[in-house]
């Protein structure tokens, strides 16, 4: 898998299976397949997500209860990783400020994970991080990415709002219509795994720094 592949579902990674600091704590209410005792299936998933990151999330470990949506969900985050067009940066920017949402519970794990990110790889200030979780039209980013963002963060919070016109602005922007359904993909599949995490109470294992 090449860098920039690896990268993306990382950067998916960090904010799709976070939770909040008090769910670190517990354990899930569904057990799930532990490393040492996969088999078949789980345990080549297991295999090809520990190569790609090293250790294998907790969020992943729970959709081994269904081994189908295990290799499903495996399967969603390479394919969306191969879409080039979407910057690391942006997918970090537009994931923070989902998870600052008023719309959704609050995710601070999310947050403080993208933010970490912004700061350590993309050398983002902390006055500019923290401007852009209270206000996300203050990133900068080129009027491309911009418009892509705000239609994210809409789809995500008033999605009946979206009109005909507003997919034709992003289309106008450059955006394919594969682009336009990747980016609606990987944004509300983090609204679905926020709530996943918090409703199971999946412990976090990305750490608290």
């Amino acid at each position: 898998m090449k860098l920039k592949s690896k990268l993306l579902i990382t950067l998916s990674l960090i904010t799709l299976f976070s939770t909040s600091l008090y769910a670190a704590q517990h354990k899930s209410f569904i057990p799930y397949v532990s490393e040492k005792d996969a088999t078949g299936e789980v345990k080549k998933i297991y295999a090809e997500v520990k190569n790609a990151f090293g250790m294998i999330p907790a969020p992943i470990k729970q959709h081994s209860v269904n081994p189908e949506l295990l290799k499903n969900h495996w399967d969603y985050f390479n394919a969306t990783a191969r879409n080039k067009n979407f910057d690391p940066q942006f997918l970090a920017i537009m994931r923070m400020s989902i998870a600052t949402s008023g719309t959704f519970q609050h995710c601070d794990y999310c947050v403080d994970g993208n933010a970490m990110v912004l700061k350590s790889m993309f050398k983002m200030k902390p006055g500019e991080i923290t401007a852009i979780q209270e206000k996300p039209e203050s990133a900068t980013l080129p009027p491309k990415e911009m418009k892509m963002l705000k239609f994210l963060l809409k789809s995500t919070s008033n999605p009946k709002s979206l009109t005909q016109a507003s997919f034709d602005e992003l289309r106008k922007s450059g955006w394919s219509d594969k682009d336009i359904f990747d980016g609606i993909k990987m944004a509300t599949q983090m609204v679905a795994a926020i709530y996943m995490v918090n409703t199971l109470k999946i412990p976090s294992d990305f750490g608290t720094n």
